[in-house]
């Protein structure tokens, strides 16, 4: 009996403790991570506890050294009821990257409750390691890295389709997924802003996985990002390493019903960059385009004493969304107009085809025979290292300049009177009912494309590039769209999107003169505002 009433004093006592061990544990701002010892491609899971009156505290960021905090961090709210008292806790969760190989520490951190009261959370040390399949894009080195070190095979490799060229020249960056887990999903993380290149996104949603053997292991092989990117200065220029996210199910069981339990954990990759060695364009003169470029000159033609009008194409693999118009190599017999065409992009698996056009129109100064000039356009071929010139030839055309009607010939013939008869009516009847048909066919495209392009004037002109970043970032705030979601996102929403913030990162950057830019502006504006509808 004595030993029973000892078993249970005793086993109140180690209750108690337990308790107020819990209580102490529940009731104490903490700050920790899920890992000490990280490789220099994985990330860290920062974790803050705040309790009471520390819950209400405002903590953006944490102070770290040799780590990156990747965005703002996710919160969580717990209560408890404790010995008759609600605790409050509020749980903050960071996400950090290391910058390099060696020693990292997370905090100390400063701390602030409503009732003033202060505390400091003590420093947590962390350590680095180089990570041998990070620093490499060769899918042998890489796989047998992650298998030796127990980590899933899916992995990112780059790859560009030269290591050199010139100011100007296209550049197609491919990034591979190559897969040997059981994906349930994937997704790109941070992309790789190529402050040095122009860069346009191709279209690889319609490419298919294949099969390849790496290391007598079959993986799945599946591009995931193709860009065609053109060096705006000369020098060694990098390309950041692209980021991969994988949702992946880990079996928790190797029996006969393991396919049906598992896990799902999210994984993450980041693929090695990249370098490209640029050279200057050799000593000349200047030019208008880098790269194969041909051009093609519609006829030149007046009708009814009207202006000269013809067309100017310039179509090739090179970046043509900045090149001047074709110019006259001789004196030219009237007044010139040249109006900018459509720019359009193909965007094959290969690279980007662009095509620019131009409408000229000439007022002749006098009636006769007028003499064309050539049109004259240069650019360099980067395969064989030289300029060349593109011509239109010139010609000769009788021309008349447009005849004014003559004072009172309004008036003339008012009193001539056509008595009106089923024949002459019929036609304005058929007329009547054609053009009835086609403005309830064409009338609510019509009046859409006529709103879309009200839309963009409001948005684009008379404003700077960075006033129009901002009213574009407002439309994507009230449709609650977000931006960083939006580059990566592999729609025509997202290309239009990718292709305006390019342009107005390089008006902003001077890369192209905003006042020149002003017009392709408004356009992607326009592209992008009808990407919304």
């Amino acid at each position: 009996m004595l030993n029973g009433e000892r078993a249970r004093v005793l086993f109140f006592i180690l209750h108690s403790a337990f308790c107020i061990l819990h209580s102490a544990s529940l009731l104490a701002n903490d700050l920790s991570v899920d890992r000490t010892t990280l490789r220099t491609g994985e990330t860290v899971s920062i974790t803050l506890s705040l309790e009471d009156d520390f819950a209400s505290a405002d903590i953006s960021t944490i102070p770290v050294q040799n780590l990156v905090i990747d965005g703002p961090p996710s919160a969580s709210r717990q209560f408890a009821w404790i010995n008759g008292m609600v605790v409050r806790r509020k749980i903050l969760r960071f996400v950090a990257r290391p910058i390099a190989p060696g020693a990292a520490l997370v905090g100390p951190l400063v701390i602030e409750g409503s009732g003033g009261q202060r505390e400091t959370l003590p420093p947590v040390a962390l350590q680095v390691i180089p990570d041998a399949a990070a620093g490499t894009n060769d899918p042998q080195t890489i796989l047998r890295e992650l298998l030796a070190t127990d980590r899933d095979p899916f992995f990112l490799v780059a790859e560009i389709d030269r290591r050199e060229a010139w100011v100007g020249e296209e550049v197609v960056v491919t990034w591979t997924l190559y897969n040997a887990s059981s994906v349930q999903d994937y997704r790109m993380g941070r992309v790789p802003k190529l402050e040095d290149f122009w860069s346009e996104e191709l279209d690889v949603r319609g490419l298919q996985p294949s099969q390849v053997i790496v290391d007598d292991r079959v993986l799945q092989k599946l591009p995931v990002r193709r860009v065609a990117v053109y060096p705006l200065r000369a020098g060694r220029l990098n390309i950041a390493g692209m980021e991969i996210i994988g949702t992946i199910m880990r079996r928790i069981d190797t029996g006969p019903f393991g396919l049906f339990e598992g896990s799902l954990v999210d994984v993450r990759y980041q693929s090695a960059g990249l370098t490209l060695d640029v050279r200057p364009l050799p000593p000349g003169p200047p030019v208008d385009a880098v790269g194969e470029v041909g051009i093609s000159c519609g006829k030149p033609s007046q009708k009814s004493g009207g202006p000269v009008v013809f067309d100017v194409t310039l179509t090739g693999r090179a970046n043509l969304r900045g090149t001047p118009q074709p110019r006259w190599a001789g004196a030219v017999g009237g007044d010139v107009q040249v109006e900018e065409g459509r720019l359009t992009v193909e965007r094959r698996g290969d690279g980007a085809l662009m095509s620019r056009r131009w409408k000229y129109v000439i007022f002749p100064e006098r009636s006769g025979r007028m003499v064309i000039p050539p049109l004259v356009s240069r650019t360099f071929v980067p395969g064989v290292g030289e300029r060349r010139e593109l011509r239109c030839e010139g010609g000769a055309l009788d021309v008349s300049m447009a005849a004014r009607p003559p004072r009172g010939a309004a008036t003339r013939g008012a009193d001539l009177r056509v008595r009106p008869t089923l024949r002459t009516l019929g036609p304005w009847f058929a007329g009547a009912i054609l053009v009835v048909a086609l403005i309830a066919f064409a009338g609510p495209r019509l009046v859409r494309q006529q709103r879309i392009r009200r839309a963009a004037r409001d948005i684009a002109r008379g404003r700077s590039p960075a006033e129009v970043r901002e009213a574009v970032q407002g439309i994507l705030e009230a449709r609650e769209l977000d931006p960083a979601e939006l580059l990566r996102e592999p729609s025509e929403r997202g290309e239009a999107y990718r292709a305006l913030r390019s342009l107005i990162d390089a008006a902003l950057r001077d890369r192209v003169q905003a006042a020149d830019a002003a017009g392709e502006i408004e356009l992607r504006v326009r592209e992008f505002v009808q990407s919304l509808e």
